[in-house]
């Protein structure tokens, strides 16, 4: 079975994300809105013994950066993909679309016929007119998330109604689709994509809506193939596809089985004159054309860490190496980043088993911080300054103590100090294993888990003395950022937390040398250990936690200047 890969390729408008594997000829595979590549994971696995496969996420969608425009059309994205396709180095190639995308590779035929080796249209819906500002309005809702967690029920159930009727919003016996519901797992791999849209959802699906396919298929000047399986809903709009097609266009009828769908795919692709050119991801750079937050991947020996870099290395201070509360996402140390751009480099992973990044197959406070020295051996920065909140100082404390050459500062922000004997409880219970259910109840289980976060610490002790003094910080943006980065590894979301409440952070602490700054909330229980950890480090300096978050990037900008 074919290993699959991801990267991030800089475009004109910001990054597309991307996975891919094989050798060969290129195939290139567009998924469905409101989906992401992770659609063609299987995909790429078997075609990837045959060819070399690669599928991007939409423009929007997944990993990949919005399209600037208020309201994209099919030729934007068409332009975007032409773009995507030069910025990876691919002249020709085979284009598979499926569903919604089936219309943007259809665009891209017709605008750019000499790259389409073969175009693969699956599921291309043939309305005879487009659909109504009133139905548009109904149909794509925005996705607006709430700090109470109210939106989640209604993602869900619309979700589950996505899969029931056509449209979604009229539930009756007419518009019921003849679908088999999909597995628990499955309807959480398709809800972890909707939430990473977010309220880019509506872009690509909304212009595939507007978009009439139908007046565009006699300009097609390049082998096409409009293909549909006879269970799928849109099949019947291969009876309304022009009759003659252009020349080099064809139909292609499937049995109702995934089995024979493959056999034919793979006969198609075999029988299209595809360049056979070898090809291989383009370097991941530090700094994108795009400036300001740039995503890249990491190799390292257990797989993939993607990191969001800001600055440009070798100019200025020294880079600082940002670690996150966990569970969560590197992005919730975004508004730090930004402010210590300004004069050094930042970097800030997802940890293992969080995000985008792959889980250690065997999680503990070792294997977490060599994975985060390789990540700084790999990026070639032989020393950092560590910034670090939460659960995430106690992984800055172990690099600081195992890796000194490599730590030259240290900024601690809620170092976790747990006492032994309320440590078993504390692992026990603060990632407890969530598992996808009928009914989105999971859904509210990590989102409040987050919020209860700000109340209380730990999250689940429910006594006044562990109620938290400061103002909870409830902003959605930041919850959903932190949610998403969950969801998109239920089964790893705890490694992090559990090794970091397993580590004997009093005996650790001793190994630190470097000068280190302690941030201090004397009225917050979160950091009631504060006085124990200085006592323990030699270059200790202890501040108070200022209010606003731009008083806090100066303090830790002063103390690293």
């Amino acid at each position: 079975m074919t290993s699959v890969h991801k990267g991030f390729v800089d475009v004109p408008h910001g990054q597309v994300h991307f996975r891919y594997g094989g050798s060969g000829p290129v195939i290139v595979l567009l998924h469905d809105s409101p989906r992401s590549s992770v659609l063609h994971v299987s995909n790429l696995e078997w075609l990837g013994e045959h060819f070399t496969v690669i599928a991007l996420d939409t423009p929007g969608y997944g990993v990949s950066s919005p399209l600037p425009a208020e309201q994209p059309v099919i030729p934007d994205f068409s332009a975007a993909l032409a773009a995507t396709l030069d910025a990876l180095g691919i002249e020709r190639c085979a284009l598979y679309g499926f569903h919604t995308s089936s219309k943007i590779a259809l665009q891209f035929a017709v605008d750019h016929p000499e790259r389409a080796a073969l175009t693969i249209l699956d599921g291309l819906s043939l309305p005879a007119a487009a659909p109504g500002d009133d139905f548009l309005r109904r149909y794509l809702l925005p996705f607006e998330p709430a700090a109470d967690g109210a939106h989640l029920a209604q993602q869900w159930t619309r979700i589950l109604d996505f899969h029931r009727y056509f449209p979604w919003f009229e539930r009756t016996a007419a518009t019921r689709v003849p679908l088999t519901l999909p597995d628990d797992a499955s309807l959480h791999e398709y809800a972890t994509d909707v939430f990473m849209a977010g309220a880019h959802w509506t872009s690509a699906y909304g212009a595939a809506l507007r978009y009439l396919a139908a007046p565009v298929i006699g300009s097609l000047r390049s082998r096409t193939v409009f293909m549909g399986r006879e269970d799928d809903v849109l099949y019947g709009f291969l009876d309304s596809l022009p009759n003659p097609l252009p020349a080099g266009c064809r139909i292609e009828r499937v049995p109702p089985d995934a089995g024979a769908w493959r056999m034919r795919l793979l006969q198609l692709l075999r029988e299209a004159d595809l360049p056979d050119t070898r090809w291989s991801p383009p370097p991941a750079r530090w700094i994108g054309v795009t400036g300001g937050d740039h995503q890249r991947y990491v190799d390292l020996v257990h797989g993939q860490v993607r990191v969001r870099c800001r600055g440009v290395p070798g100019t200025g201070s020294t880079p600082a190496l940002l670690i996150n509360d966990v569970p969560g996402s590197s992005a919730g140390m975004d508004e730090l980043a930004r402010a210590l751009s300004k004069d050094r480099a930042t970097i800030t992973p997802d940890l293992p088993g969080l995000g985008e990044s792959t889980a250690l197959p065997y999680p503990s406070l070792g294997t977490y911080v060599s994975a985060l020295s390789e990540t700084l051996e790999q990026l070639q920065l032989p020393a950092v300054d560590v910034v670090a909140h939460g659960l995430g100082t106690a992984f800055a404390i172990a690099l600081a103590a195992h890796r000194p050459a490599q730590v030259r500062r240290l900024v601690l922000d809620a170092v976790p100090w747990i006492r032994s004997r309320d440590r078993g409880l504390a692992i026990r219970r603060y990632c407890p294993p969530i598992e996808p259910d009928r009914h989105g109840a999971y859904l509210q289980r990590i989102w409040h888990q987050l919020r209860d976060a700000e109340a209380t610490w730990p999250w689940f002790d429910r006594r006044p003395s562990a109620a938290r003094a400061q103002d909870p910080d409830l902003d959605p943006a930041r919850l959903h950022a932190a949610f998403v980065g969950v969801m998109k590894q239920l089964p790893s979301y705890g490694d992090a937390a559990r090794a970091a409440l397993q580590a004997a952070l009093r005996d650790i602490l001793l190994g630190v040398k470097q000068p280190v700054v302690v941030v201090h909330d004397a009225r917050d229980v979160r950091y009631g250990g504060t006085a124990r950890v200085c006592k323990r480090l030699v270059d200790v300096r202890q501040v108070p936690r200022p209010g606003a978050a731009a008083d806090r990037a100066e303090l830790v900008r002063d103390f690293l200047s």
